[in-house]
């Protein structure tokens, strides 16, 4: 019999079970080709293994084709919130990995890893065999939900995630009539959790989308301090030149706003800068108040627009800039 990994509740319920398949596989040298299949509307966004600090190994062997079945798990790891930083998911996926390490020497187990904020991140990758079904995973690929879904709900963006996975996923990581179920449906165990089992049908039957990738080697800190991290990814979302750095500010601001920390240019006589512009026109400010400067009026009208306290203030730990991280972090400003 396979070596099982088993995670129970306080009653003794078995959540999730992992294990490999019962009689392994030599390794291939041939790989994957998935047929070929008409371009969908949208494609699915799935942060790499990179993105998350992937350490270990990628599964144990290459597969050949597509699986010819799905199946949805819950890890039953920390119940992060929707409003998570990508850095909590990160350390959360580094923990799923370590697991798998630990238990089989293959790295993590599922190959698709969604959080309540609706990011989805590449585990092992769809060619490359996991330990996430016992006995199936040679013909199978997975969809897990992180958190605990027996005694949590599932988030809709969640559900819509995962109904794009599995929509995407047709002639290109499983056949097109894979069908979709839920862990339980072929072992003992409650995974995926009573409540996200019971939501399977909206994932096979819906459409659905994915958030942007958080992006390599991942999102920013929601930490409330704006320095040239928050900068940059301020830069590719509003399409202005990337460096990190807000030139020509005002120095006369930099003292009252001690939230706004490196990357920022003080000078005595300020010209402005694009992304302070470009976001000016973002937050809907009239054209002729678009001067690319930062300052209590642009400092109002963002926390207006980001529905945080309006007092003119980038303060230390900002809720302001907290808010504008966490859409970053999901793709938009």
């Amino acid at each position: 019999m396979a070596e099982v990994y088993e995670i129970k509740g306080e009653d003794g319920t078995v959540l999730e079970v992992l294990g490999p398949d019962d009689e392994p596989q030599g390794e291939t040298a041939e790989p994957y080709t998935a047929p070929e299949a008409p371009e969908p509307t949208a494609a699915v966004s799935i942060a790499s293994r990179a993105s998350w600090g992937a350490r270990y190994p990628d599964g144990d062997l290459t597969l050949t084709g597509p699986a010819v079945e799905v199946w949805v798990h819950h890890s039953v790891t920390a119940q992060l919130s929707p409003g998570a930083s990508v850095a909590a998911e990160a350390e959360q996926m580094r923990a799923l990995e370590s697991v798998g390490q630990t238990r089989f020497g293959t790295g993590i187990s599922y190959n698709v890893v969604i959080f309540p904020s609706g990011r989805a991140y590449q585990g092992v990758s769809w060619n490359r065999r996991g330990t996430h079904t016992g006995g199936r995973n040679s013909t199978s690929r997975s969809i897990c939900f992180a958190g605990n879904y027996e005694t949590n709900d599932p988030t809709a963006a969640q559900i819509s995630t995962a109904a794009a996975i599995y929509g995407y996923g047709k002639d290109r990581w499983w056949t097109r009539g894979a069908p979709l179920g839920g862990h339980r449906d072929v072992s003992q165990t409650a995974c995926p959790g009573r409540n996200l089992y019971a939501r399977i049908d909206d994932i096979r039957d819906g459409e659905g989308s994915t958030p942007p990738s958080p992006g390599e080697p991942g999102g920013i800190t929601v930490d409330g301090f704006w320095g040239s991290s928050t900068t940059r990814r301020l830069q590719q979302e509003l399409g202005t030149p990337v460096d990190g750095v807000v030139s020509s500010q005002s120095v006369a601001w930099r003292d009252v706003n001690p939230g706004l920390t490196t990357g920022w240019r003080w000078v005595a006589d300020a010209q402005g800068s694009r992304v302070i512009a470009a976001l000016q026109a973002r937050i809907g400010m009239p054209s002729g108040q678009r001067d690319g400067k930062i300052g209590p009026q642009t400092i109002r009208a963002l926390q207006r627009y980001l529905g945080t306290r309006v007092d003119g203030v980038i303060s230390r730990e900002s809720s302001a800039v907290m808010a504008l991280q966490r859409r970053l972090n999901q793709g938009r400003v």
